[in-house]
């Protein structure tokens, strides 16, 4: 299992565009803030050109379909799977040839009511870890965002997306524990046929991978040179 670590601070988008398809290019532009433009033109930029090195392809003729409930996917993968997230100055590009793979990447942002958020998405258990985190302020932004990107990775790689919710399964969020998806109330099998593993992407940021069992190894690239 691999997984890309994309650089999108002070990157120059203007020689990025020809390598996208132009559905790409038009939601680039439906952008208001041009941070967001900016992320989004690099990190699909980076997408079509490190999936090409793989794929032995020019980046700008790789086509994607969208699944049905709205996971991309390469329309001629030939085993290639792939997911991408972004969140900040950050991008994560999960490649697996095994099976199935979701990854989410999140900035942590101390500002929200962690606690009413977790109230509305997260299931009963992840609340009531949350809240023993409450004493300490940090604890509580760390538990938060590891639980975040672990559910949003488990819903990418299941490929469900949002349809079915975000209460129905646990996964882990205390501090030191590792990554794990506890049960899913949909899926009595879930827990065996998933592995999660927690990802190290920068300083204030939480990430989580999500990928079909077995998986052997996961490895960490830091894409710096995903240009060439």
């Amino acid at each position: 299992m691999h997984v890309w670590r994309i650089r999108l601070e002070d990157e120059d988008e203007e020689d990025l565009w020809s390598v996208l398809s132009h559905d790409e290019r038009e939601r680039a532009r439906r952008f208001h803030f041009e941070v967001h433009r900016r992320g989004f033109v690099v990190a699909h930029a980076a997408l079509r050109r490190i999936l090409s090195g793989y794929l032995g392809e020019p980046a700008e003729r790789l086509t994607f379909v969208t699944g049905e409930f709205g996971k991309p996917a390469l329309e001629s993968a030939r085993g290639l799977e792939f997911n991408l997230s972004h969140s900040g100055d950050l991008a994560l590009l999960a490649v697996s040839r095994s099976g199935d793979v979701g990854v989410d990447v999140e900035r942590w942002n101390a500002e929200i009511d962690h606690l009413d958020l977790a109230d509305h998405f997260f299931s009963q258990d992840e609340r009531s870890a949350l809240r023993e985190l409450s004493h300490a302020d940090d604890q509580v932004v760390r538990g938060f965002f590891a639980a975040w990107s672990r559910k949003e990775a488990y819903l990418k790689a299941s490929g469900h997306g949002i349809s079915r919710g975000l209460h129905h399964f646990d996964v882990s969020l205390r501090p030191g524990e590792p990554a794990r998806l506890i049960a899913d109330q949909l899926d009595d099998v879930a827990a065996a046929r998933w592995v999660m593993r927690e990802l190290v992407a920068a300083e204030g940021y939480s990430a989580a991978l999500v990928a079909a069992a077995p998986v052997d190894e996961v490895l960490l690239f830091d894409a710096a040179g995903w240009r060439a």
